[in-house]
């Protein structure tokens, strides 16, 4: 949803700017190696679909900077900004347009580009085209990206309508949605014109009811509504998802070697995280974010929630990176620190949406921490989960691809210093760990529990690495992106419910409260609904697998199942917990399905779910 007034910012460069250096071609590092070989495995193991963004997706987006009023020209100086600041060589290799590339769909069918906006596009012949300004990104060495919307409208004509640069027309010649004109436009926009990533909104399925000013007066067209923010239940979540599905049999049908990057727009409606990851890379969790702390919070919190719907090629985004804006500019570089830190440690794509030819050093030096790219890029693509939460404190921990090494932030959400504790032991780390702060560098050994003291806002980032505290043995909340989520169970929620709660949940309840079994706290475990089947990819290196499963309350008996490549290995029905211990040598893929009574709202922990070498 786009409700910030358009920005008028100039191109003009300030602030110190690196210049490009030729450097020797070196070998490649042992870490270097290892990352390609764990890429590849994965790339293997997720099929030719899901090869693409196997870590999140990295680069610039104009949106936060410029609206609709961007340019070739203001696109191309942040595209030389990246390669001078040293941004690109950190990673940031997408240079995305967002809303306001359109001027018009003609009669038939085709889209016109505003060439006021990008000259480049003007061809000889009279037409338009995108394909020189791509041939220019790709010339520089960056990937690029492109804008559309699944609706009829996109979110500019709804939220912008003051913006100069509006598609133009009558009102169907207005519609540069892709609906009603799917395999059209992406033959244009990843086949003609050769884009490497693609973002659809989905505001042409909200905000164009009859009750809507720009709809009463005649300028669009009524439509829907198929999603209703803020209520899932009420949305038409099975023909959201069947256009998103479409756009990506034509993406894969015009580029069939799965090249293209989907980003699904739809801020976290529709139940988008239960079919996203088969059709997009990323997917939206949250609503637009704002350049203010409390929003920065929020669209972290939506992500962070979801730890077994992300993994290799699946990413949940909270959106954009604020940095250089509000309360992330350079007189907030703690706030801004934080910010990339809590990105990170979520493994969200990274998008720098600053005009980075006015960003400051000190900016340009926070979003191109190595350190902190590194954990937000490690391959094995775990997304952090939240191990402990007191007041205004907050651990998340995630597990790292190299063994014996984790990513910790230690997070003060707060206006107050605090200072907060973690036990290695709660990271499955035994005693004599060594840390490492990605911000400072600076290493420290730690015998048991590592303490940090905090500024207001502040979060510490650390990697540790030291002796697993259980060898052979991993919880599969250790482990998330080893999940997929088949089905939630969520068609039992209430209106309420399906708006806050998480259907499937690493070390909590569905409900967000702590997981529990007969009265006791679950450190480690599953929270799933009844009616719930949960896979877990295996690829045969396991030998056990064990549990200690039941509902979170009484009631009813319940049917625990585990299906192995297709096989029933144990299935039990029973009021109380069952004790699992099965056989798993050689599975591939390993279902959890919980099964109860129709209709019937049961929480449930698979607590202590392990995995056993």
């Amino acid at each position: 949803m786009k409700t910030r007034s358009a920005a008028t910012q100039s191109p003009t460069k300030s602030g110190p700017m690196k210049k490009p250096m030729k450097k020797p071609m070196k070998k490649p590092t042992m870490k270097q190696v290892m990352k390609a070989a764990v890429l590849a495995a994965l790339a293997g193991a997720y099929g030719m679909a899901a090869a693409q963004a196997l870590t999140p997706p990295m680069g610039w987006n104009p949106w936060n900077a410029f609206h609709t009023e961007v340019d070739e020209a203001k696109i191309m100086a942040n595209a030389a900004a990246l390669k001078n600041t040293g941004l690109a060589d950190a990673g940031y290799r997408y240079v995305n347009m967002d809303d306001g590339w359109w001027r018009t769909r003609r009669a038939d069918g085709r889209i016109e580009v505003r060439t006021s906006m990008f000259p480049s596009g003007a061809l000889p012949d009279g037409s338009t085209s995108m394909r020189p300004f791509v041939d220019n990104l790709h010339a520089l060495g960056f990937k690029a990206g492109i804008y559309s919307e699944i609706g009829r409208n996109a979110c500019s004509q709804a939220w912008d309508r003051h913006s100069p640069n509006l598609p133009e027309g009558s009102q169907v010649e207005r519609e540069i949605g892709t609906f009603g004109h799917q395999a059209q436009d992406i033959k244009l926009l990843v086949g003609e014109y050769g884009f490497d990533y693609v973002k659809v909104d989905a505001c042409g399925l909200a905000d164009y009811t009859p009750d809507k000013a720009w709809v009463r007066d005649g300028t669009h067209r009524a439509f829907g509504p198929w999603i209703v923010r803020g209520k899932p239940d009420a949305a038409s979540s099975a023909r959201v998802e069947e256009l998103y599905a479409d756009l990506r049999k034509e993406i894969d049908t015009v580029r069939p070697n799965g090249d293209v990057v989907l980003s699904i727009c739809a801020w976290g409606e529709a139940r988008v995280n239960n079919w996203g990851g088969k059709y997009g890379q990323s997917w939206r969790t949250s609503p637009d974010i704002t350049p203010d702390w409390k929003s920065m919070l929020l669209n972290f919190d939506s992500a962070i929630g979801r730890p077994l719907f992300a993994g290799p090629g699946r990413w949940n985004d909270p959106d954009m990176l604020e940095l250089g804006h509000g309360e992330f500019d350079e007189r907030h570089l703690v706030e801004a620190r934080a910010h990339l830190s809590l990105w990170a440690i979520a493994a969200a794509p990274l998008m720098i949406g600053a005009d980075l030819t006015k960003m400051p050093q000190s900016l340009i030096d926070i979003a191109g921490n190595r350190a902190v790219i590194a954990i937000d890029q490690d391959p094995a693509g775990h997304q952090g989960v939240t191990i402990a939460r007191t007041g205004d404190t907050q651990v998340v921990v995630r597990t790292l691809a190299a063994s014996g090494q984790k990513a910790v932030a230690l997070i003060n959400r707060g206006g107050q210093k605090r200072r907060v504790s973690v036990p290695l032991a709660t990271l499955q780390l035994a005693t004599n760990a060594t840390t490492r702060d990605a911000w400072t560098g600076k290493e420290s050994t730690v015998d048991r529990m590592i303490t940090v003291d905090l500024a207001p806002r502040e979060t510490a980032l650390l990697t540790v690495r030291g002796a697993a505290l259980r060898p052979g043995r991993v919880y599969v909340s250790e482990v998330p992106a080893r999940v997929r989520v088949l089905e939630d169970g969520s068609a039992v929620l209430t209106t309420a419910q399906a708006a806050k709660w998480v259907p499937v949940q690493a070390n909590a309840a569905p409900s967000g409260k702590p997981l529990t079994l007969e009265g006791r706290a679950v450190a480690e475990g599953l929270g799933v609904l009844a009616g719930s089947r949960v896979a877990l990819r295996l690829d045969g290196e396991f030998r056990r697998f064990q549990s200690r499963t039941g509902a979170l309350a009484r009631g009813g008996a319940l049917t625990y199942k585990l299906v192995a490549d297709g096989k029933v290995l144990f299935e039990q029905t029973s009021a109380k917990p069952v004790a699992i211990d099965v056989d798993v040598a050689g599975v591939k893929t390993l279902e959890l399905v919980t099964q109860g009574p129709a209709g019937k709202l049961a929480e449930v922990a698979w607590a202590g779910a392990e995995l056993v070498q």
